[in-house]
């Protein structure tokens, strides 16, 4: 059986991007840590994303900061659960630089649009921005290119897109705007992005499973009203 050490630098050859966006929010949930804790002064100083302070004081670091950071250590465990398997699946299907981007414009566009749309002074932060673009890119491959799935994945992603969409509607401190907005601009980046030929063809599938299955991500629910997760 390959240890922790092993199991890391066999993922790690197979998914450099997907473990380095990893590392850093497990970076950013440290120095939270440091600081005292998941409180919203914390995630305001580490870029946290405040409209008002991008329109007012030009802080547009945190279009890109906020998706570094997470609301409690259950929000980012989902995250990071939700990113090491789909990230990963999709940055082995369609290469390095191609999932890169995907993943980081979807979350610029998530930030983009809770900055236009969003409460000026609502606090947004978290990967999901990112990881809905990564999710809605998915949805359309399975219509555009259903050979390069098998027919139980395919029912998968899709049952996993309208859980999603489900709970972004239904979920209390759930930002909407950002998942909306990850999603979208993720749907329209793979028509661009597409290739010809997937990079590993089956370079992961979902088994055969029950519908309760399926993974969910952003389950928690954190008390503060004044903090949106993302």
């Amino acid at each position: 059986m390959n240890t922790f050490q092993e199991k890391f630098k066999i993922y790690f050859k197979n998914h450099p991007i997907t473990t380095i966006i990893l590392l850093l929010n497990l970076f950013m949930v440290i120095v939270l840590l440091v600081m005292g804790g998941f409180t919203i002064e914390n995630l305001v100083k580490l870029g946290g994303l405040v409209p008002a302070k991008i329109s007012e004081d030009g802080d547009y670091h945190r279009l890109v900061l906020s998706m570094f950071l997470h609301g409690s250590l259950l929000h980012f465990l989902f995250n990071s659960y939700f990113l090491y398997h789909l990230g990963g699946f999709v940055e082995k299907l369609l290469g390095r630089s191609k999932f890169i981007i995907i993943y980081f414009i979807s979350g610029i566009g998530s930030s983009l649009l809770v900055w236009w749309l969003g409460d000026p002074y609502k606090v947004t932060i978290g990967a999901s921005g990112a990881l809905f673009g990564i999710m809605g890119a998915l949805l359309v491959l399975t219509y555009i290119k259903t050979s390069w799935f098998n027919i139980y994945t395919i029912k998968n992603i899709r049952t996993l897109v309208v859980i999603n969409l489900i709970f972004t509607f239904l979920a209390r401190n759930i930002s909407v705007l950002g998942h909306l907005g990850g999603f979208i601009t993720g749907i329209g980046l793979i028509y661009l992005l597409t290739p010809k030929n997937p990079l590993e063809k089956n370079a992961f599938t979902f088994k055969k499973q029950k519908t309760t299955d399926v993974d969910i991500i952003d389950h928690d629910d954190i008390d503060d009203d004044d903090i949106y997760i993302s």
